[in-house]
């Protein structure tokens, strides 16, 4: 796992002011990033409860939607499923879910590379963000089917 540094100053170097909720928010996210977890805004904002007793969900998607903006957080959209948000930015990297859990795993190796070339884009179009959803079944349930 990369070393994302100190909360405080990751969020000021993206122009964000540091708050409490910004702290929680950070620090619930590195840990589910820590299991390779993809939460939603309600787990975040459980789990920041945990952190600061009480705050309110608005609060907490306020702070996922600045962060996502400022590019520290990711927010990943899958189809018939809430927003999920992580910490894990910049590298490209796609995601694998469950048709039977609902599991939401990382899938690397996918970013083009000089020997795997990306799509043929229209000319002059230029793209910032691609998102590729696999959708199957994980290990874990493969194993009980």
């Amino acid at each position: 796992m990369e070393e994302r540094g100190e909360p405080e100053v990751l969020l000021r170097s993206c122009g964000l002011r540091v708050t409490q909720p910004r702290l929680a928010v950070t620090a619930v996210l590195e840990r589910a990033r820590a299991e390779d977890e993809h939460l939603t805004v309600a787990e975040v904002v459980e789990r920041s409860r945990e952190i600061l007793g009480r705050v309110s969900p608005q609060t907490v998607y306020d702070c996922l939607l600045a962060m996502s903006d400022a590019g520290v957080v990711r927010r990943v959209d899958l189809p018939g499923s809430p927003a999920r948000f992580e910490t894990r930015v910049g590298d490209g990297h796609q995601h694998h879910v469950c048709r039977s859990c609902g599991a939401v795993q990382n899938v690397t190796g996918v970013v083009p590379a000089p020997d795997r070339p990306g799509p043929d884009l229209p000319p002059g179009t230029t793209v910032d963000r691609a998102e590729v959803v696999y959708w199957g079944v994980c290990a874990a349930c493969a194993k009980g089917a």
